[in-house]
């Protein structure tokens, strides 16, 4: 079996560009948390969370992870933003995805900034057998000045991903991100319990 690096999953994307543009509008509104991380600068990389271990959507962070001092009892649940009206179109994108979830952050990096090359190997729930994690990202608002690279081995894969398509990424592998653009890039990060049907749909061929 050969795992892929960086591709478009066999998911039928969400097209309906105007609610993830309102979604978007929406999430200006809020305030994000700092990515804890030594590979941007300030408040360049932020995020907020759909689902993790808290009800505080501000608290993007899992047990034993980063000295994250989330206890080792807190239980996944979702944040008051799984029921705001102007989110309706990130639910329709995550009942397409056929697997459980871990957490569902949004994350934002800022015009003009860069997330350096960096693996995301901490997580030690990432990998691609049964019940591990498998992350997807899905653009919610993005520009064609937006590169995420993956490099297998010596090879750097770059993608310009685009709104409302389902992207697998080994983050274990050396990635980075650069936004030329000058709009905020905005995903929606799904960590999913990997099962044999997800395990299929990111096998299989892209459409």
């Amino acid at each position: 079996m050969t795992i892929p690096v960086l591709k478009e999953v066999n998911i039928d994307p969400y097209t309906d560009y105007d609610a993830l543009s309102s979604a978007a509008s929406f999430l200006d509104t809020m305030q994000f948390s700092k990515v804890k991380t030594r590979y941007t600068k300030g408040t360049d990389w932020t995020a907020l969370s759909l689902r993790g271990y808290s009800d505080d959507c501000l608290n993007i962070l899992k047990p034993g992870v980063l000295k994250s001092g989330v206890n080792e009892s807190a239980k996944l649940q979702d944040t008051f933003l799984r029921k705001e009206n102007a989110l309706k179109p990130v639910n329709e994108i995550l009942k397409k995805i056929p697997a459980e979830f871990e957490r569902v952050r949004f994350m934002s990096l800022k015009a003009g900034t860069i997330i350096g090359k960096h693996t995301d190997k901490i997580d030690k729930d990432i990998g691609f057998e049964i019940g591990k994690i498998i992350r997807l990202h899905i653009p919610i608002r993005t520009h064609s000045k937006v590169e995420f690279s993956v490099w297998d081995k010596r090879d750097k894969i770059t993608f310009l991903m685009v709104e409302g398509k389902y992207y697998y990424t080994d983050v274990t592998k050396p990635h980075s991100v650069v936004n030329n653009s000058k709009i905020d890039r905005i995903h929606l990060v799904v960590d999913c319990y990997c099962n044999a049907i997800l395990k299929g749909l990111v096998l299989g061929d892209t459409r």
